[in-house]
């Protein structure tokens, strides 16, 4: 995977994350929210049902517990999409490229972990599918 692809698989991530809430009902609106004026679609964009995306998330869910600093990074840029990258850098104190090497390292091996973590899960499905069987 290139690395122009694996930054649209990335943005593709996290716009995937951004859908998961229209999963589940609306909050209710509170009584001042009520008599506000509509600015925005009354219908919810339609989410994408990428099965490879979850594990993909398990992926960055899981490398964020042993790298915590490059899973900033990567949070920071695709998930919050901050652009001011020089400001957020000078806050964690770090340079713009090391932000940058961070963010693509940690989004490489989130890849590279991801068919692991799917090849685990259909291995354990396969299995159970096994066990499952009544056995006559």
């Amino acid at each position: 995977m290139t690395d122009q692809e694996l930054h649209a698989h990335c943005l593709n991530w996290a716009y995937w994350c951004q859908t998961r809430r229209y999963f589940a009902p609306p909050l209710p609106k509170n009584i001042l929210a009520r008599f506000q004026p509509v600015d925005r679609v009354a219908t919810e964009p339609d989410g994408p049902m990428d099965p490879d995306m979850a594990f993909f998330n398990m992926a960055v869910h899981a490398l964020a517990a042993d790298e915590p600093d490059e899973a900033a990074c990567f949070t920071i840029f695709y998930y919050h999409q901050m652009r001011n990258i020089k400001a957020v850098a000078a806050q964690m104190n770090i340079g713009r490229r090391t932000f940058y090497d961070r963010m693509k390292r940690f989004g490489r091996r989130a890849h590279t972990l991801t068919a692991s973590i799917k090849r685990i899960h259909r291995e354990h499905m396969a299995a159970g599918a096994i066990e499952v069987m009544p056995t006559d």
